[in-house]
């Protein structure tokens, strides 16, 4: 009879303004334009493949419903990059520094306001040791300037064999 292989998320990597595992600052990033995370070292040893990935900002002025922010994935090997950007927080410094990361999914917007948190989520796979998410804000709209209202989380879902 086969082994039942169950879910067991692991504790998640964080990518804040401050007090997370990696830094990303994502306060008033303006209307088309965009930042990565610092880079994480995921390491050697054994580790989970499979992440659920959960990303959130706010807007300073009423965004307009269908806009959206676009959530990419840049990794390396640690010597070749997926672009020239470097591997800390920082700006991107242009839209088509975008263009070999792979596109993780999206955050659209679903109401003209700016109280709610906006969230997306889903899963990616991270076959390489380092990694860190980039954010494209496609709205017209900047995000708010407040550090709290964004971030980025990945939380490792390993399967377990019982």
């Amino acid at each position: 009879m086969p082994n039942k292989i169950y879910q067991h998320d692991e504790t998640a990597i964080t990518w804040l303004a401050s007090a997370g595992t990696n830094v990303l600052t994502l306060t008033s990033v303006a209307a088309g334009a965009g930042r990565q995370g610092a880079h994480d070292d995921f390491g050697t040893a054994a580790r989970s493949k499979v992440y659920a990935w959960r990303a959130w900002v706010k807007f300073a002025t009423t965004p307009v419903v269908g806009e959206v922010v676009y959530i990419y994935w840049k990794s390396s090997d640690g010597t070749h990059h997926d672009n020239d950007d470097g591997t800390g927080d920082i700006a991107v410094s242009a839209e088509d520094k975008l263009r070999n990361l792979k596109l993780i999914g999206r955050i659209i917007v679903d109401e003209a306001s700016t109280t709610p948190e906006f969230v997306g989520s889903g899963e990616i796979m991270v076959p390489h040791r380092y990694g860190a998410p980039v954010f494209w804000n496609a709205t017209a709209d900047a995000l708010s300037g407040t550090a709290g209202d964004h971030g980025f989380s990945l939380t490792p879902i390993p399967p377990e064999v019982q």
